[in-house]
């Protein structure tokens, strides 16, 4: 795996954001030989169902949508017994850190995350990290070498109330606007790198929407590190017409390709 230039020069000079999503606990999951679902699997586990093909309709590849599952499971058993079902499958509560989780840390001192777990958190206890962890509402402080934010755009399992699941939580939780600005600069003035997503998942497509909503328009050159296997050329040609570069790499290895560099 080659990390990209642009990558390992923007962490030297502290000037690259990392995003992380949930395939860092999956990536945890299997080094630990535990059951951990991916997306799809969630998704059908929850309820819902790839959509009929029309008649005469040319088939595409279809996205699971764990949202619309999280929708489906919640109107018919009620919110608490969502949260509990994807606690139980998704919290990674009895998962550990891994390389990747010691990794961001070391090497970002902001940090986004749509997943709900706290792997991040215990792996900054672990290490005696200062952590800061915002939720989706939060305005992010002054930047201060001596401790690391987490932002946790999707809420955390901890505060149930800060959980953002299904469709109708995206339209009645909005970014804030003093966000959407600070996100605006970042991307301006910042590397972006997403770690632990798919490219071919609702969770990533979800969060490029929405930043590509707060700064305006298409983002500038982010680099994502696709985890859990090869890219297809239809992805491939998708992403990289919308300003995304693309390389394989599940969350530790890039980590680890990154501490080769910038030790």
């Amino acid at each position: 795996m080659n990390l990209p230039v642009e990558v390992i020069d923007a962490v030297r000079a502290q000037r690259c954001v990392v995003f992380v999503g949930t395939r860092a606990a999956f990536e945890a999951a299997e080094l630990a030989e535990s059951p951990y679902p991916d997306a799809k699997t969630l998704a059908k586990d929850l309820g819902w169902k790839k959509p009929k093909l029309v008649p005469g309709q040319r088939p595409k590849p279809a996205m699971a949508s764990v949202e619309e599952g999280a929708a489906l499971y919640e109107s018919a058993n009620g919110r608490a017994a969502l949260l509990r079902f994807l606690q139980e499958q998704v919290g990674a509560g009895d998962l550990a850190p891994t390389a990747a989780h010691a990794g961001v840390l070391k090497h970002f001192p902001l940090i986004f995350t749509t997943a709900q777990d706290d792997l991040l958190e215990r792996a900054a206890a672990a290490a005696g990290v200062r952590l800061d962890v915002l939720a989706r509402g939060d305005r992010l402080p002054d930047a201060d070498p001596s401790r690391r934010v987490l932002v946790k755009l999707r809420g955390g399992f901890e505060r149930p109330d800060s959980l953002v699941l299904t469709p109708a939580d995206f339209e009645a939780r909005p970014l804030p606007v003093d966000l959407k600005k600070q996100l605006r600069t970042l991307v301006r003035n910042q590397v972006i790198l997403f770690v632990g997503y798919r490219p071919d998942e609702e969770e990533f497509e979800r969060l490029f929407g929405e930043l590509s909503d707060a700064y305006g328009g298409e983002l500038p050159r982010c680099h994502l590190a696709s985890a859990q296997g090869p890219i297809d050329d239809y992805l491939w040609q998708k992403w990289v017409w919308r300003g995304l570069l693309l390389f394989t790499a599940d969350p530790v290895e890039c980590l680890n390709a990154l501490e080769g560099q910038v030790p």
